[in-house]
């Protein structure tokens, strides 16, 4: 027989679930309370410098069940002040989900910017989403600045950044994007400048101490730059940009051994990077490299021959060949390496670059030199060894005007100390009549390398364009007595000195 429910027991019941109903908010809003209560308190320690107390606080915090997005992102942000890249990212990542709002556009583009650091993908997504959350956001506009710079939209990126600048509280991350943004654009200069000032703002922020070591690198100071790396690798191990910008050093420096290991770790920490496994393949080139800076060119060939048939569509490969020729003088063999590398690699610079000096230096075709030339520069804008061969071009090419601003640039970068951009530029004032000018450049030439007879010859010549016989003389003669080939001078020079004089 089924037995019937009393009217009791279920009255019974109905008080029982009640009283579940009401202890179980209850209980929910205990955990609430404790979660936000040692979020709370981990804030006042970290606000006092006890960071792994704070630390502690923060992960009893998010391992509440209802942890709250903020308590995420604090713990995020803590993470990041720690340099523990990875559980930053994680747990900024679970911050973003949880979060709406500016909250979520702050967390989206701290993880821009790691992910960046890091070496990951998602970094320039991350970025957009940030700025979907939160547009007027300061890390949105920063991780936004930052992807621009990268994509090649430099303009857009100095926009966002100086925007990001000119927001309160915002210290060396905008500064950094900021002179990423401007050394995008090749503003060499500013961009050394905003990047010294992110350092000073915060000398541990990571993207601005490598961002002034790639400058520094770019622009020839590379034995300057490589402690300021070191030291970034010490605090942030996981950082995969800092790696690679040891080992580009090192390929500077000459130490192709030690760049090596820097080039390995990077593409060990993340298969997926296309950037450092290309880097490997570059170093071991570099190694390969330094037999032909010893004279082994054989050797540098026979190695370098060895790499193309293990990996014949390495652009790097075929550009290490392509330099190897050109020490050997053997320029025809050297032209289809670098067109190939080129093909391989649309985006080489150094290979566009020895190309273009190919065509410019050695055949004498200034004209075909050009598109390379400048692809060259555009894809490294600090490059001022690029820019300076660039602008000899120009010269050569009689594009006059232009010539000049681009020499201008190199010439004013901060560092630059060689008689060859000033020489070109003094080429292009006396071509164009602008003789004061001339004068100023060459003059710098002249100091810097006071047994160039070229220097000199111009010197000569655009004191001619001034009608100014003493120091036409004193100049074509420095130029007669070091050797120059300039017969129109010469000629010219004993005209004066039997006393002619000047039209």
């Amino acid at each position: 027989m089924i037995s019937s429910i009393t009217n009791r027991e279920v009255a019974m019941r109905r008080v029982v679930l009640a009283v579940a109903l009401l202890v179980v908010p209850t209980l929910a809003l205990a955990q609430v309370k404790k979660s936000e209560s040692n979020l709370k308190a981990a804030v006042e320690k970290e606000t006092a410098g006890d960071l792994d107390g704070a630390l502690e606080l923060m992960k009893k915090a998010t391992a509440e069940p209802d942890a709250s997005g903020e308590a995420f992102l604090a713990l995020g942000k803590l993470y990041e002040k720690r340099f523990e890249v990875d559980l930053a990212i994680d747990t900024l990542k679970l911050a973003g989900d949880k979060l709406t709002g500016s909250a979520k556009g702050e967390a989206l583009g701290r993880l821009s910017v790691l992910n960046d650091m890091r070496g990951m993908g998602e970094s320039a997504a991350d970025a957009e989403a940030a700025v979907a959350a939160d547009a007027e956001g300061l890390w949105p506009t920063v991780a936004l600045a930052r992807a621009r710079a990268q994509q090649g939209k430099p303009d857009e990126a100095i926009q966002l950044a100086e925007k990001a600048v000119a927001m309160p509280g915002s210290g060396a991350p905008a500064l950094a994007a900021l002179g990423s943004a401007q050394r995008a654009k090749g503003d060499v200069p500013a961009a050394e400048k905003s990047m010294r000032a992110a350092v000073a703002a915060d000398p541990a922020y990571p993207p601005g101490t490598l961002g002034l070591a790639g400058l520094l690198r770019e622009t020839g100071r590379a034995a300057e730059a490589l402690p300021i790396v070191q030291a970034v690798i010490e605090k942030v191990p996981g950082a995969i940009s800092a790696y690679k910008e040891s080992a580009r050093i090192k390929i500077a420096l000459g130490q192709a051994q030690d760049a090596l290991g820097d080039a390995n770790i990077a593409a060990a920490m993340n298969e997926k990077d296309v950037d450092a496994q290309k880097l490997v393949m570059e170093v071991r080139v570099a190694k390969a490299l330094e037999l032909l800076a010893k004279g082994d060119t054989d050797f540098a060939l026979q190695d370098l021959e060895a790499l193309k048939q293990q990996n014949p569509e390495s652009a790097e490969i075929r550009l290490g060949l392509g330099r190897v020729q050109l020490a050997r003088r053997q320029s025809d063999l050297a032209i289809p390496e670098l067109q190939k590398a080129v093909e391989l690699d649309p985006k080489n610079a150094d290979a566009l670059y020895r190309l273009a000096s190919t065509q410019h230096m050695i055949k004498g075709n200034a004209v075909a030199a050009l598109p390379s030339y400048e692809k060259a520069v555009a894809l490294e804008p600090g490059n001022v060894t690029y820019r300076v061969h660039y602008g000899a071009a120009l010269v050569g090419a009689q594009q006059l005007d232009k010539a000049t601003a681009e020499l201008s640039r190199a010439v004013e970068t901060p560092g630059y100390d060689k008689a060859e951009g000033w020489l070109y530029l003094g080429q292009a004032h006396v071509l164009a009549g602008r003789y004061k000018e001339a004068v100023t450049a060459l003059e710098q030439a002249a100091a810097k390398a006071p047994t160039d007879a070229t220097a000199e010859a111009f010197l000569a010549w655009a004191y001619s364009g001034l009608k100014d016989t003493v120091n036409f003389k004193l100049h074509g003669a420095k130029a007669r007595q070091l050797g120059t080939k300039d017969q129109q001078l010469l000629d010219r020079l004993k005209k004066i000195e039997a006393g002619e004089k000047f039209k």
